[in-house]
């Protein structure tokens, strides 16, 4: 494995090249290996190798594009690390092989991730002057919103199919404002919190709708027509109060209470590392949250700005009916039972944190999601 030139580490090009033209099998070039069997070679790579692969030669970039939604949607969570010497690489960690990736992007020094969303991490400028920046590391996809009004703590692109459309919700860093820009607004629309004494959590786009969920436990349905406009939808009974679910580190608030979603079920959850986690299912026709002890075949990846319920995690040797937590204050990762207790600590990231960080804490990173976005430029 060696370097290559944009950056993410696997199999050389230029070795790969020299080999296919040199090497003959019956007679013919690596380079014409019938369709079907590149299909089938490329789909046994991991991520990193994957994307060399298609970059040896055009007939391996065609069976690459063919079957890459496959392979990047098979992939496990990754970690992003945190690192106080980011400039242009990114380091994303596979807990289940213990292998860092390092994928070169342009430039993010002076810039804070802000948000994963639909594959992308969000960038915005410490100063508070540039364009928000949106950028897939697994695709390389951009993406750019104006400059928002106030500094913000999360934020997750609405549109699940074309790029153009897309818009974008985020939360202030604060958590007092809800903040929502479309390409057709001349400027940022800003909702503050719908009831007094009560904090934003989180918000999640699920099935194609905006949900918004604030510290009291209520889920707020964010209509997205020309009055848009913010609905309560659901109400999880017995919620923990925002006066025990804010936590403080370093010089922001985060919330203890997540959104969280596979394809087909929307849950919110109150966790905080050693603590029995409360999850609760929403019913979508009853509108309320109903308490869940069991995951079934599921597990819960948890962290600040990003967290979802993966289906069979045991197809990487993953556990499930189980939490995978990622916390500001713990570099190993905890796997726990959804009594709190501990079932596995998985290996140190070796990590680092500081306020001049690019990302702050570490997040889980999705490849399943990277093609949420109708953005790819095949040619």
């Amino acid at each position: 494995m060696t370097k290559r030139k944009d950056g993410v580490e696997g199999i050389d090009d230029g070795a790969l090249k020299k080999r296919i033209t040199s090497e003959k099998s019956d007679g013919r070039p690596w380079s014409e290996l019938p369709m079907d069997v590149l299909g089938d070679i490329s789909r046994k790579l991991n991520l990193v190798d994957h994307l060399a692969f298609g970059g040896v030669c055009w007939s391996w970039r065609m069976s690459a594009l063919a079957s890459e939604r496959d392979v990047i949607a098979s992939q496990p969570p990754l970690v992003v690390l945190p690192s106080i010497s980011v400039d242009k690489v990114l380091s994303l960690y596979n807990i289940f092989e213990e292998n860092t990736y390092h994928i070169e992007l342009p430039t993010f020094a002076s810039k804070d991730c802000c948000g994963l969303s639909s594959g992308y991490l969000v960038f915005q400028d410490r100063k508070g002057k540039d364009e928000l920046w949106l950028i897939n590391p697994i695709t390389r996809h951009e993406l750019k919103f104006p400059t928002p009004p106030t500094n913000i703590s999360h934020a997750t692109i609405t549109s699940p199919t074309t790029a153009s459309d897309s818009s974008i919700v985020a939360l202030s860093r604060d958590f007092v404002h809800l903040l929502f820009y479309r390409p057709s607004d001349d400027k940022w629309t800003i909702y503050k919190t719908p009831e007094p004494k009560c904090f934003y959590a989180d918000i999640i786009v699920f099935k194609g709708q905006v949900y918004v969920l604030t510290c009291n436990g209520k889920i707020w349905y964010l209509r997205l027509q020309s009055d848009a406009s913010l609905t309560l939808f659901a109400v999880c009974d017995n919620p923990v109060r925002c006066s025990t679910i804010l936590r403080r580190f370093s010089f922001q608030y985060r919330p203890n209470v997540f959104l969280v979603a596979s394809d087909d079920e929307l849950m919110m959850v109150n966790f905080r590392v050693f603590t029995r986690p409360k999850i609760f299912k929403v019913d979508l026709e009853t509108r309320k949250g109903v308490v869940t002890n069991s995951l079934g075949d599921k597990a819960l990846f948890i962290a600040d700005m990003s967290s979802a319920l993966i289906s069979n995690p045991t197809k990487w040797g993953g556990r499930s009916n189980c939490i995978y937590a990622l916390d500001y204050y713990l570099d190993p990762i905890y796997v726990l039972s959804l009594e709190g207790k501990i079932l596995q600590t998985l290996q140190d990231t070796g990590s680092s944190r500081c306020r001049k960080c690019t990302f702050y804490s570490s997040y889980w990173y999705f490849p399943n999601k990277c093609f949420q976005v109708d953005f790819l430029n095949e040619n």
